[in-house]
């Protein structure tokens, strides 16, 4: 019967060859290849996409500060319009959806900030379009990108040209858009010649900035031929509030605007003027739960000559998803706290008494008339604020993947995070810089929460430093110019590691806790974009003083990311190697390399590892603290599959690794990759999840020898400890079944085969269907010393041997 089942499963399994490949391995157990780091399981975790704030952190509101207030940075002065924010992506459009053909000509000027211009045109809707991207990459390129629903993301496309956009210098632009081809003129001369078959054939235009402050003027579109003008004034701004994540068609007599005098917090705050009962904000799509009781603040300041700001006249309620009625609660207020400056803290406790609503709303409301000042609202369960604030079910999402170490906060958001703003009470911190990765982030998870995390499962923390770095901080931030940027990374080594009655030490246990958390691993930045002699100077200026502090930390660098990388890399190994114990690299695939994208960086790998030995460190590893294949979809499975089985081979020489992203809000507009998928209700893991958690389980710490072609699978053999139990994991990335015999050397007493396939390369979980791909138990067989199973084409499985 078993026969005749290896005969028919490759006929059963749907879109593959209708044959299989017999392949015949030879384990060999007394010999012992290398060791194996459970590192390389490592995970890491960047506030990304709402996967902190709006996700693992428990407070139900997102923008709680208001400091996220899309567009806000757009005006009109005098005939020029201006943007003054440097965060990314910002857009302006205007025009009609109907146009096809047309030239479109504008003059911008740079005042300040990291890049250039962008230039839209053929819009479609916020998420497909096309521009020109003009100082983009760091301002050092022009060229036009595209995006589409299916891409989800901006993708080049044409060639690129090598160029930069000066700061206080007007550019004449103009776009000329016929059919399928682009052409983009720089004062005159042309730049960019492109044709495009995917692109739409009509739409809107616009323009924009991406973390760059600018001003335009002089626009005018025209026919082709000139002769028709289909635009030609300034474009108009709307006034209405754009505040992110809340909406502010209210009902009732009550307006709404930002204010930047009367903040209790950060820059701005909520002005409110009621002249009758009416909810002055919603927000929607937060899950409530009959009988949870839920923490209610909020921080208001009432206006000169208002009657008593009292408990009444302004608050909190839940409505249903409709707004048709209140959902029953019972509120008890806790307290108004008085603060300086006229800020009162109001906190109430809400117990909701009738249902489950996985789709409520949160209404600010006013209840008379009178004019305040809101800040700083957070709403989060009871029972999660006792259970360290985390939301539960991501939280123990995390803990079943077993991470040894998990690296935070970035990633490029560590390279303009201020720590300080991220310590301390929740309601007195500020925001991240600006808006990055779709997400202004309110730091209410900071070193505390993450360490804090870290212990509840069972992870080493290790912490991205930031240096300084010009791109993110000065060009981006300029209120950062003089910051002594190795200060900062002291004191944070300090409030970490330092004891008690140390300066930081002391800040650390006044918020709670009075015994240090021993940080360990120390990353000196992330994806530096500076001259590799320049990163050198700065190892050789914050190692030594960040190891006078606690010489036990294990300093990683930042290795290469794009561009030569082996030229980044011998430098900093040959030049730098005796400062730093890991050296960290970075690589995102394509998700079509799901077979040979592991390979590849194998082979770097082992050219690294060279140079390592021949270095003056022997003894320094790498750390890949970036991998993925940008999919979450099977591909993404098989790819995770193949190079978890690379860092095993590779374990000679790459001691540590984590993957990107860990968590993503479903409602992210990019990085579709993510291990970990949730909206406010439930979560889905993707399919690098899936196999991550199977390798991780079937963790052995000896890699054993294996002789026999592979026949295009990708595997790996290791032992136990005790040395009794043998594992192979492999990944079968073609398109033909694959039946495998194993002369294990040994008599076999039982063997197992856990099996993650799927039906083709596009299959996935969703939130509806969670386990569409989740591991099965596979047919194997055992006699003596051998073993005999069966890999489905594009599959991935262990078989363990006792």
């Amino acid at each position: 019967m078993k026969t005749l089942l290896r005969t028919l499963l490759p006929m059963l399994f749907l879109g593959t060859a209708l044959f299989a490949a017999d392949v015949q391995l030879t384990l060999k157990p007394e010999q012992e290849l290398n060791r194996i780091d459970e590192k390389i399981y490592s995970h890491f975790l960047e506030h990304i996409y709402h996967s902190v704030n709006g996700g693992l952190w428990g407070d139900l509101v997102w923008n709680r500060s208001f400091e996220d207030n899309e567009g806000s940075g757009w005006s009109l002065e005098n005939t020029l319009i201006t943007q003054k924010s440097r965060s990314e992506d910002q857009r302006l459009l205007f025009g009609e959806t109907n146009w096809s053909d047309y030239e479109f000509t504008v003059e911008a000027q740079k005042t300040g900030g990291a890049e250039g211009f962008l230039l839209l045109f053929r819009v479609q809707s916020n998420r497909e379009f096309s521009w020109v991207n003009l100082g983009g990459w760091q301002n050092r390129q022009h060229g036009i990108e595209r995006r589409s629903a299916r891409q989800n993301r901006q993708a080049v496309v044409g060639p690129m040209i090598n160029g930069s956009i000066e700061s206080n210098k007007w550019y004449a632009i103009k776009v000329r858009c016929e059919g399928n081809n682009v052409k983009v003129f720089l004062d005159g001369q042309q730049i960019l010649d492109v044709t495009d078959a995917e692109m739409a054939k009509t739409g809107r235009i616009g323009i924009g900035t991406w973390s760059t402050q600018a001003q335009f003027r002089n626009f005018k579109v025209t026919s082709l031929d000139g002769q028709t003008v289909l635009f030609d004034k300034t474009p108009e701004i709307s006034q209405q509030l754009r505040l992110r994540h809340w909406e502010t068609e209210y009902f009732g007599d009550v307006e709404v605007s930002l204010d930047t005098e009367n903040v209790f917090n950060g820059k701005y705050s909520l002005k409110v003027v009621a002249n009758s009962k009416g909810a002055a904000l919603l927000q929607r799509n937060v899950e409530l739960k009959k009988g949870e009781t839920y923490l209610v603040s909020m921080w208001v300041k009432e206006h000169p000559g208002n009657p008593d700001i009292g408990r009444h006249n302004i608050g909190i309620s839940f409505m249903d998803s409709k707004l048709h009625h209140p959902i029953p609660f019972v509120s008890r207020n806790a307290g108004i706290f008085a603060e300086n400056n006229g800020w009162l803290k109001l906190d109430r406790t809400i117990n909701v008494a009738s249902q489950d609503e996985s789709n409520a709303v949160i209404a600010l409301e006013v209840n008379g008339t009178g004019a305040y000042y809101i800040d700083q609202i957070s709403i989060i369960p009871k029972s999660w604020a006792a259970n360290g604030g985390f939301r539960p079910d991501l939280l123990q999402a995390i803990a079943d993947l077993k991470a040894p170490t998990i690296r935070y906060p970035g990633g490029c958001y560590a390279s303009a995070y201020r720590w300080k703003d991220g310590i301390g009470p929740q309601d007195k911190r500020g925001a991240h810089p600006f808006t990055i990765w779709d997400d202004r982030d309110v730091n209410s998870f900071g070193t505390d929460e993450f360490v804090e995390m870290c212990r509840r499962v069972g992870s080493e923390p290790l912490i991205v430093i930031n240096i300084g770095t010009p791109m993110w901080n000065v060009r981006r931030t300029p209120a950062t110019a003089g910051v002594d940027w190795l200060q900062e990374a002291c004191d944070w080594l300090e409030y970490c590691n330092g004891p008690a009655t140390s300066k930081w030490g002391k800040v650390r246990a006044e918020n709670g806790h009075p015994e240090p958390y021993n940080v360990k691993y120390w990353e000196i930045d992330n994806e530096i974009e500076i001259p590799v002699e320049d990163y050198i100077a700065a190892l050789k200026k914050f190692v030594p003083a960040m190891k006078k502090i606690d010489p036990t930390i294990k300093i990683i660098a930042c290795g290469s990311w794009r561009g030569n990388r082996a030229a980044w890399d011998n430098t900093l190994v040959n030049e730098a190697g005796e400062l730093f114990d890991y050296i960290s690299f970075h690589q995102y695939d394509d998700p079509n390399l799901y077979a040979n994208g592991p390979g590849r960086i194998e082979t770097y790998f082992r050219s690294l590892g060279e140079v390592i030995k021949n270095s003056p460190n022997k003894h320094v590893k790498i750390f890949d603290s970036e991998w993925n294949a940008q999919s979450t979809d099977w591909r993404t499975g098989l790819y995770c599959g193949g190079i978890l089985n690379v860092f095993e081979r590779c374990g000679d020489v790459v001691e540590m690794a984590a993957p990107a992203l860990f968590l993503r809000h479903n409602s992210a507009n990019a990085w579709d990759n993510a291990f970990i998928n949730f909206d406010n209700k439930s979560w889905y893991p993707a399919p690098n999840y899936v196999v991550m958690k199977l390798w991780r389980e079937h963790y052995a710490p000896t890699r054993i020898g294996l002789d026999g072609d592979v026949n295009g699978l990708n595997v790996v053999a290791t032992k136990s400890a005790e040395g009794k139990t043998f594992y192979v994991k492999a990944v079968n990335p073609t398109n033909e079944v694959r039946n495998v015999t194993l002369n294990v050397g040994a008599e076999v007493k039982s063997a197992t085969l856990k099996l993650v396939s799927a039906s083709g390369l596009n299959v996935r979980n969703t939130l509806e269907n969670p386990n569409t791909i989740a591991p099965k138990n596979g047919e194997v067989n055992f006699e003596g010393g051998t073993v005999r199973f069966i890999l489905p084409a594009y599959s991935a499985g262990v078989v363990v041997m006792e």
